[in-house]
C-alpha cells in the first residue's frame, strides 16, 4: 500500500516536469549575420504600404511610401541558416517569413511579394525594387544599375 503514493507523486512529478513550457531562446545581436539593404521605390500613382511576417507570426509594419517616395530597410542575413533577419530596438533577432507591399489600406489583398534571399551559404547583395500599384495588385521589379 505505500508503493501507489510513491507512484503517484512520481508521475505527478514527471507529467508537472514535461508540461513546463521552456521559454523560446531569442538571439541577440548581429554575430555571424552579414548586413544587406533591402530599398523600395514606389514608382506608382497610389500610396504603397510594406510590412514582414516574423518566424513567430507576428506582424510588422516596414513603412509607408507616397509615390516617388523610398524606404530603406536594414536586415541581416544568417549565411549558416539561411534565415533572414530583422532586428528589434533590443537588438533581439526576428526572422522573417514573408515581406509584402501593397496599397495602403489593403496592403494584403493587392500585395506584390518580395522573395527573401532566404538559402544557406549564399553571400547576399543588396536589393533595390521598383513597386508599382497601377493595376492592381502590386507588382514590384529590381532596379537595374546604370
Amino acid at each position: 500500500m505505500k508503493l501507489m503514493p510513491c507512484l503517484l507523486s512520481a508521475c505527478l512529478l514527471v507529467v508537472s516536469h514535461a508540461g513546463a513550457e521552456q521559454a523560446p531562446v531569442v538571439r541577440q545581436g548581429t554575430a555571424g549575420l552579414t548586413p544587406f539593404t533591402l530599398s523600395i521605390y514606389n514608382a506608382g500613382s497610389k500610396p504603397l504600404d510594406c510590412q514582414a511576417t516574423t518566424a513567430h507570426w507576428y506582424s510588422v509594419a516596414l513603412g509607408q511610401l507616397a509615390l516617388g517616395q523610398q524606404l530603406n530597410i536594414a536586415l541581416w542575413k544568417n549565411t549558416a541558416s539561411g534565415e533572414v533577419i530583422m532586428l528589434n530596438r533590443s537588438l533581439d533577432q526576428m526572422p522573417l517569413q514573408r515581406l509584402w507591399c501593397g496599397e495602403e489600406g489593403k496592403s494584403w489583398q493587392t500585395r506584390a511579394d518580395i522573395r527573401l534571399p532566404n538559402h544557406r551559404g549564399a553571400t547576399v547583395q543588396s536589393i533595390a525594387l521598383d513597386c508599382t500599384a497601377n493595376p492592381s495588385p502590386v507588382e514590384c521589379r529590381p532596379i537595374t544599375p546604370d
